[in-house]
């Protein structure tokens, strides 16, 4: 019986081909569809971290990062240089006035911060998935409960909760994760910012602890390596405040200048940002380094677009003013 009348025998091929490719094509990872493009984003907030400790400490880890990458070391956090409102406009790419969060300790009563987070903006708008791993119960007011988003709190008060138990929990996290695997990552250290309030900024336990932290970058990177996922991971490592003597909050330079380096698919090698930078131009950075374009808010934080190796996005709608 003939299935297919008046048809030749090589359409037919042609066709059952077709249709074999098709199938094997969703079969591969994300990934391989654009060669050179991150589908992961890994933000390392390195609390207390000031630029010139980077100089004074051993950091093999963090100078790969800066060799690899964009970076500059001129970065400015927002006022007041504070850990909590710091980060909520990492996460929103707004200014303290505009989010709200001025308030620097953990009191529940608050609530969490209103404003969306670049969390939110691409499970919204591409149905991804994010982790944030957090140090302090206080960075709990800006990591808002989604569906999408695994919530990991190691508190410092706890002496097991250091950089490495961190970096154990992120691999282990993304391992277990069975509903989905996170795209973005926010992980957090706080061991900087407890030798500066302890023993002083820049002091010799200060620069310890800044050692420890690029190991911890380090293991980070191996466990990617391992799960297979560097090579489709941007790195960004930033601060929320430098500090002086034993404190931070001013507008002082020490207090106000951070670090701020993306390394990863698609990033430029070797690279020192000319633009001036703010610690709220992280979320926009976030959003196009995974390719989320297709969305649009209100905020102030604008793509360091100088870092990548192609054009601004044409799509992207982010950072109107």
């Amino acid at each position: 019986m003939q299935v297919l009348v008046g048809r030749p025998r090589n359409a037919v091929a042609i066709l059952l081909l077709t249709v074999i490719l098709g199938a094997l094509s969703a079969m591969l990872p994300a990934a391989s569809a654009a060669e050179g493009q991150a589908d992961k984003i890994v933000v390392i907030m390195v609390d207390g971290l000031r630029p010139d400790a980077l100089k004074h400490a051993k950091v093999p880890a963090i100078e790969g990062l800066i060799k690899r990458g964009a970076s500059t070391m001129k970065a400015q956090t927002v006022t007041p240089s504070l850990t909590l409102p710091a980060f909520a406009s990492v996460l929103t790419g707004l200014t303290v006035e505009q989010h709200g969060v001025n308030w620097n300790e953990y009191d529940p009563a608050r609530g969490y911060l209103k404003a969306p987070t670049f969390f939110e903006i691409a499970s919204f708008a591409d149905g991804k998935w994010g982790g944030v791993y957090l140090n302090k119960e206080k960075l709990l007011h800006v990591a808002k409960p989604d569906r999408r988003l695994i919530i990991n709190l190691c508190s410092q008060n706890d002496p097991t909760c250091r950089s490495q138990r961190i970096v154990n929990e992120v691999v282990t996290g993304y391992k277990t994760a069975t509903e989905g695997k996170p795209s973005l990552f926010m992980v957090h250290f706080a061991d900087v910012d407890t030798a500066g309030h302890d023993k002083g900024w820049m002091s010799k336990p200060y620069l310890r602890a800044v050692e420890d932290i690029d190991r911890a970058i380090a293991s980070l990177i191996k466990g990617f390596q391992e799960l297979g996922l560097y090579d489709r991971t941007v790195f960004l490592i930033t601060a929320d405040h430098g500090g002086h003597d034993l404190t931070h909050g001013t507008n002082s330079p020490e207090d106000m200048t951070i670090p701020w380096i993306a390394a990863g698919p698609g990033i430029k090698r070797g690279y020192e940002i000319k633009r001036p930078v703010s610690l709220i131009d992280t979320a926009a950075t976030v959003l196009r380094a995974v390719g989320t374009t297709d969305y649009y808010v209100e905020w102030t934080s604008k793509s360091v677009d100088e870092i990548f190796e192609t054009g601004p996005a044409s799509s992207a709608p982010a950072g109107k003013p």
